[in-house]
C-alpha cells in the first residue's frame, strides 16, 4: 500500500466535526524527525495550529476534502 501524503495546499475536515470548519495546509515540517503540516482554518488564517502528519491521513480523525495544486511538496 502506498504512503499517503500531506500537500500543500490540501483542505482537511474534522471527521464527525459539528461546526465543519476545515483546515488548508499552509506549509510541511519536520519535528524531532516526524513530518508535521502547519495548517490555517478556511474560515480564518487567524486560526491556525501544527498538526503531525499521520494524524492528517488517518481517517478516524480527518478527512481530505480539497486536493492541492500540482507541484506543491509532500511531507
Amino acid at each position: 500500500m502506498a504512503k499517503k501524503q500531506v500537500l500543500v495546499g490540501q483542505v482537511f475536515q474534522t471527521v464527525g466535526a459539528t461546526n465543519g470548519r476545515s483546515w488548508r495546509v499552509r506549509e510541511t515540517v519536520t519535528l524531532f524527525g516526524i513530518p508535521h503540516a502547519r495548517v490555517v482554518s478556511t474560515e480564518d488564517e487567524g486560526d491556525a495550529k501544527t498538526l503531525s502528519c499521520f494524524v492528517l491521513v488517518d481517517s478516524n480523525y480527518y478527512r481530505m476534502i480539497g486536493s492541492a495544486p500540482a507541484g506543491n511538496v509532500a511531507a
